[in-house]
């Protein structure tokens, strides 16, 4: 029997959600059938309060109906992703989550097994789209890797497939990556900060004295920030105003002298803005991209290397003051210190090795001097 069938329409009915739609099936001897479908989605809540928040259930419902109901996995991947998995994803996570998944799975994943039916989709499959593009680094195939296990993952528990991700035993190789991330110092933020006009001035300061993401920094309002402290409550990216990055990033970073100064003048020259760094044309978050290369690069040149560069240099130099990796990472308000100390402290192993061999230096003609004092004495 094959059956085709309408996206349908959700309505609430006894305090949950339906969705109800029509298959078309045409049966072994040729005729053809109009049946109506009613799946029950989930109960009217806070979660669930409008027909928007609900849609991608009702898709999951509809996708799974069309594929017979029952484990088996005939719809191919493509199909799965549009109707089912990149619904889920917008749905569920922030806006740049999705726009990665988004653009990871048409640029690399649909090309290569889009057309395969999910039951079929083997490690092997998964080994040759990882091996395929040589110009890659390891990290850009662990995150293709990554978007194609979150994939497979959703179809497991949506029943679409069962037994085990087959991404699981692929392995990303890709070339060595060179990245090493730029972290500024105290004396690129002296330089910064005699260079630049406002308002550029002031967000630089604050992306260096505070750690906070390009897109906490966007976030910013006036109600975050109590003269002693930044509430680090929301994040911007583009257009789309969303929670930030991680639970541990909702917190509070504290505002030294420097920045309080800074802020209190820029709130002066900006009373009646919403946001702490707003655009001109629209009063939105301003757009920090923009910003940079109209009014930064321009009078800092090759100095500029990014936003991301602040928030590396604040860990490098908390850890040069002595600070334990362990506080800056609550500094920088990373789940785990180990981030903090792999990704974001950038040390000059030259001058970090003279600077230990100082101290070994300096700890041998003590000790040194300490034995010949005693062999003195003992005479």
């Amino acid at each position: 029997m094959l059956a085709t069938m309408q996206r349908g329409n959700v309505k609430q009915f006894h305090g949950a959600w339906y969705v109800r739609f029509r298959t078309t099936e045409v049966d072994s001897d040729g005729k053809i059938r109009r049946r109506l479908i009613r799946k029950w989605l989930a109960p009217v809540n806070d979660e669930y309060r409008s027909a928007s928040a609900v849609w991608p259930l009702a898709d999951i419902e509809v996708a799974r109906e069309a594929k017979g109901g029952a484990p088996g996995g005939s719809q191919c991947v493509a199909d799965f992703v549009d109707k089912v998995y990149l619904p889920f994803v917008e749905a569920k996570k922030k806006a740049s989550t999705y726009r990665f998944y988004r653009d990871t799975i048409k640029r690399n994943i649909t090309p290569a097994i889009g057309q395969l039916r999910l039951r079929d989709v083997q490690t092997f499959h998964i080994q040759r789209l990882l091996d395929m593009p040589d110009d890659l680094s390891h990290g850009s195939l662990l995150r293709i890797k990554s978007a194609a296990s979150a994939i497979f993952t959703r179809a497991l528990r949506e029943g679409f497939i069962t037994g085990v991700n087959p991404v699981r035993g692929a392995v990303a190789e890709g070339r060595e990556s060179n990245f090493k991330g730029h972290a500024y110092s105290l004396k690129d933020l002296e330089y910064f900060l005699a260079s630049l006009d406002e308002p550029a001035r002031t967000v630089v300061g604050t992306a260096a004295l505070s750690g906070l993401r390009e897109s906490e920094v966007r976030g910013l309002q006036w109600q975050d920030y109590d003269g002693e402290n930044l509430s680090v409550r929301r994040a911007v990216w583009r257009t789309d105003v969303d929670k930030t990055k991680t639970p541990e990033s909702d917190a509070e970073v504290p505002v030294i002298a420097l920045l309080r100064t800074m802020l209190d003048a820029h709130r002066k020259r900006n009373p009646d803005s919403t946001w702490i760094f707003a655009g001109e044309k629209k009063g939105f978050a301003l757009n920090l991209d923009n910003l940079a290369r109209r009014s930064i690069i321009p009078k800092v040149g090759e100095r500029w290397r990014g936003w991301h560069g602040w928030r590396r240099g604040l860990a490098t130099i908390l850890f040069d003051l002595g600070v334990d990796p362990e506080i800056a990472s609550k500094i920088l308000r990373h789940a785990d210190s180990a981030v903090t100390r792999r990704h974001y402290i950038m040390l000059e192993s030259r001058k970090q090795g003279r600077k230990a061999m100082r101290k070994l230096e300096s700890l041998v003609a003590k000790k040194v001097k300490t034995t010949k004092t005693r062999k003195q004495r003992s005479k």
